[in-house]
């Protein structure tokens, strides 16, 4: 009997060492290469204007970064009884041997003896720095350094004892969102560190200056498909913040007198491809960019791009159209456009249906040339979207501000679409991005945006733009929708392009006369004068082949003594129109 029992022992002395020989120690690896990362973007000026965590990461080490980790893990096994990481373990390894465990005793003793030689392997600190650094908090925020960085805006090893203790309690009892529970955490964390101050997050904030001017920029930089939670970007924009203000405060100033109406305005360094100012609102509300996204009806503004259409085809700004009320059909539709104030010219030269806005004669001259072409045209130069109808050449196509700006720098370009930038240079972990120039495209021949431009001048001289007091050799366009709901000026002064709109929200009527010589154009010319101080005149540079001649008025004739009124047009010197002879010419008046 007592052999038998000697060798009952040893079997079980035998069998335990058996289980003891299967225990094995998973190697433990940190699995966390995230990073905290921040997008930032700077004015041309030099300052921030903004900031945004776009990651959260980072690691920990509990031995450096909590000294007293050992005494929160007794207190913490105390508190709960069981730590549930090891128990996890276990269980994965039990899970491998278990049909080699012959009842619940010897589950229990192996248990005993893998926790002997997990903690023989790993220290607390070891483990649970592995554990932190790996665990998923709320919003798939990896690690505890992460987690600190997005409830308090700093580091782990940054805060406050009772905080870090607020945090491990977090991972020790497997919570993955600080919310949930919250008061008891605390409690808990108050009771280790004998402190009673209460806990408080502090979420690192978004800082943004200029939102309407920043927007552009976000949208800009979207195109370079940057990985903003690997990589920390800085972006040095083109925003002139002196510009931004004068422009902000000349735009609220010259509008206080309509309650409630808004303003947005574009500004163009059209020579160095620069967007150096935008304004999306003036009552604060960021809401909606009125710059970028708000699309209205552009009137009149859009005039140019029929006549720069007809040059480009070989008409010539002496043309002869008649401008009278026309019946236009499309359709089964009559369309039946009004000039302003029932003006009409009679048998004119093109020309002055863009000086003077006519918009039956700008039809008529869109129906010649080809309303497709029009369109074409329109979509080249950057307009979104244009289709050919009758009411197209007055503007009855919805078109944000930014898009007229871009729109019209192709024309001040002399004919070459060029990106017109938000973004100066990009750098990527203090390094560099290579963000090549991108090359103009010529849409159109620079001989017929010169025309256009001349009679751009024109509308500032004397016609709808007359006594907008805007610098003498400015060209610009005014522009007014159906019953003066928006009102539009476009100014090219090299080497800006401005653009400037105004309008209610809900379309109301702005003011019964209010047109975009009256209320538009007066607010470029502040700015105007503002951009280029001391200019007393503003130059353009006449290409090659266009030169100015004398041109029968009413008649597409270069003119001869005895032949009438005449006044000097810009024509191109392979397509004069030929000599008036005073013999066979009948004068119209």
């Amino acid at each position: 009997m007592a052999i038998a029992l000697i060798f009952l022992f040893q079997l079980n002395d035998f069998y335990k060492k058996y289980l003891i020989s299967l225990i094995e120690i998973p190697k433990l690896k940190i699995e966390n290469s995230e990073r905290t990362t921040f997008l930032k973007i700077y004015s041309k000026n030099g300052n921030l204007i903004f900031h945004q965590y776009n990651n959260f990461g980072g690691l920990v080490n509990l031995k450096n970064d909590f000294e007293n980790f050992d005494e929160l893990y007794n207190f913490f096994l105390k508190t709960n009884g069981k730590d549930i990481y090891l128990e996890q373990l276990f269980k994965k390894f039990y899970k491998k041997y278990k049909n080699k465990v012959f009842g619940l005793s010897y589950k229990e003793f192996l248990k005993e003896q893998f926790y002997k030689a997990f903690w023989k392997k790993y220290s607390y600190s070891d483990f649970y720095t592995i554990i932190a650094n790996n665990f998923v908090f709320q919003q798939s925020i990896k690690g505890i350094n992460g987690y600190s960085f997005y409830l308090f805006g700093t580091d782990f090893e940054k805060l406050k004892l009772k905080e870090k203790t607020f945090l491990i309690l977090l991972v020790l009892f497997n919570n993955v969102d600080a919310h949930n529970n919250f008061a008891y955490f605390e409690k808990l964390a108050s009771l280790f560190t004998d402190d009673e101050t209460p806990i408080r997050f502090n979420y690192p904030k978004t800082f943004v200056k200029y939102n309407d001017y920043v927007e552009g920029v976000l949208k800009e930089l979207k195109e370079y498909k940057l990985d903003y939670k690997k990589t920390n970007i800085v972006v040095y924009s083109n925003l002139d913040e002196t510009l931004y203000k004068v422009m902000k405060r000349v735009v609220t100033s010259s509008l206080k007198k309509y309650d409630g109406v808004e303003g947005s305005t574009v500004i163009l360094n059209y020579k160095t491809k620069k967007v150096l100012a935008v304004l999306g609102t003036i009552n604060g509300d960021y809401a909606l960019n009125r710059a970028l996204y708000a699309k209205r009806e552009v009137g009149s503004v859009f005039k140019p791009v029929t006549y720069l259409t007809a040059f480009s085809y070989g008409l010539r700004p002496s043309f002869v159209l008649e401008d009278k009320s026309y019946a236009f059909k499309e359709g089964s539709f009559i369309y039946k456009p009004k000039n302003f104030k029932d003006f009409y010219m009679g048998r004119t030269n093109i020309r002055n249906g863009l000086i003077y806005s006519l918009n039956n004669l700008t039809i008529k001259l869109a129906e010649t040339v080809g309303l497709k072409r029009v369109s074409k045209m329109a979509n080249q130069l950057g307009f979104e979207n244009v289709k050919p109808f009758y009411a197209m050449p007055l503007g009855s196509i919805p078109q944000t501000p930014f898009t007229v700006a871009n729109a019209f720098s192709a024309i001040a370009n002399y004919g070459h679409r060029c990106k017109m930038k938000f973004i100066n240079r990009i750098e990527i972990d203090d390094k560099e991005l290579d963000i090549a120039d991108e090359k103009c495209q010529k849409v159109v021949d620079e001989k017929s945006a010169y025309q256009t431009i001349y009679l751009m001048k024109k509308v500032v001289q004397y016609g709808t733009a007359r006594g907008a007091n805007l610098i003498p050799g400015t060209a610009g366009k005014t522009g007014t929708s159906n019953d003066s709901k928006d009102c539009w000026f476009v100014g090219i002064f090299p080497p800006y392009v401005v653009v400037q709109w105004v309008g209610y929200d809900n379309y109301k009527t702005i003011d019964e006369d209010a047109t975009g010589g009256k209320v538009a154009a007066p607010i470029v010319a502040k700015i105007e004068k503002y951009s280029l101080k001391k200019v007393k005149r503003v130059s353009f540079d006449v290409p090659k082949g266009v030169v100015l001649r004398k041109v029968v008025k009413n008649e597409d004739m270069l003119y001869s003594d005895g032949c009438g009124r005449y006044y000097y047009e810009m024509l191109k010197l392979n397509n004069l129109p030929k000599r008036c002879d005073r013999i066979n010419t009948v004068e119209r008046e």
